[in-house]
């Protein structure tokens, strides 16, 4: 049970390191609530988000990067953005920047009705 739960905690930390980039995972900050990096839609494709991360963990921004996301859906751009910023918290610390950016992925996977 103890081997069980070491390999799902480190899957977890390493797929969510894998969608969470930029100067917030390069400075080594770590994810305290991860969220799904998932969602899904009638269309396969992905949402690049650029998030800013307050001395307290807390999500303050996060904006849509157009030129990167490869669907364009409002509904599902809002769901995406509404789990990064009520779910997405970071470590607390005061010795990162006043606002740390990064940027955030989410894949949408598409369902067959």
């Amino acid at each position: 049970m103890k081997l069980f739960l070491t390999v799902f905690c480190f899957l977890i930390s390493f797929l969510s390191v894998a969608q969470v980039s930029g100067e917030i995972i390069n400075d080594g900050r770590k994810i305290v609530t991860p969220i799904a990096y998932t969602i899904s839609g009638h269309q396969a494709g992905k949402f690049v988000f650029k998030i800013a991360v307050n001395m307290d963990g807390k999500v303050t921004s996060c904006t849509l990067q157009k030129d990167q996301s490869t669907i364009v859906s409002t509904p599902l751009m809002m769901k995406a953005k509404n789990s990064i910023i009520t779910g997405l918290t970071f470590e607390k610390d005061y010795a990162f920047p006043e606002f740390h950016y990064g940027f955030v992925t989410i894949e949408v996977i598409e369902h067959n009705e």
